[in-house]
């Protein structure tokens, strides 16, 4: 269910922002792609995509573009395709790749973390086609990021402000 203001959309059930960041060797047949192709996110019901690629990338299209859908109720996978525009028109689009992205790479971890992920494509005779590079991060019902205020201990303590360590010989001294 969604309540819509004047200047926000809210939502109840928890989104997924989507940074489609850029694809790799993407090729039709013998020809490599970069202009004209676009990403397509499908997550149950909810489908978004990205503006076609307009840069001669050198089939290395880049679009860096945040794309937020619902995270499906069911769990399982968001299914990211790879598609070309012909002659500019949207509706005329042929399927080049795609991929299953399952949810459990990116459901760890608190509401709000990124996760950079890097997906090899498959045409639909299942060859290698490519790689897709995306940013995802869950969002709250709200459709913004719910970080939790606890304390987490992860990695190695750092040092308070104003102290610092001397780390060019084999012991370690304070300066």
């Amino acid at each position: 269910m969604a309540t819509c203001t004047a200047t926000a959309c809210i939502t109840s059930s928890p989104t997924l922002e989507i940074t489609v960041i850029s694809a790799e060797d993407l090729h039709q047949g013998r020809t490599n792609l970069g202009r004209g192709t676009f990403v397509t996110i499908r997550s149950g019901p909810s489908v978004v995509s990205t503006n076609a690629n307009t840069e001669d990338t050198h089939n290395y299209p880049l679009w860096n573009e945040r794309l937020h859908i619902r995270e499906p109720s069911h769990g399982g996978w968001i299914q990211v395709d790879v598609s070309k525009r012909k002659h500019g028109d949207a509706s005329n689009a042929v399927h080049i790749a795609g991929v299953k992205v399952p949810l459990s790479d990116f459901s760890y971890g608190p509401a709000g973390y990124k996760h950079f992920l890097s997906y090899r494509l498959r045409d639909q005779e299942g060859r290698g086609n490519g790689i897709v590079n995306l940013c995802v991060r869950r969002l709250g019902g709200n459709g913004e990021g719910q970080f939790n205020v606890g304390t987490h201990a992860m990695g190695y303590p750092v040092a308070p402000v104003g102290v610092g360590y001397d780390y060019g010989h084999s012991a370690y001294r304070k300066y």
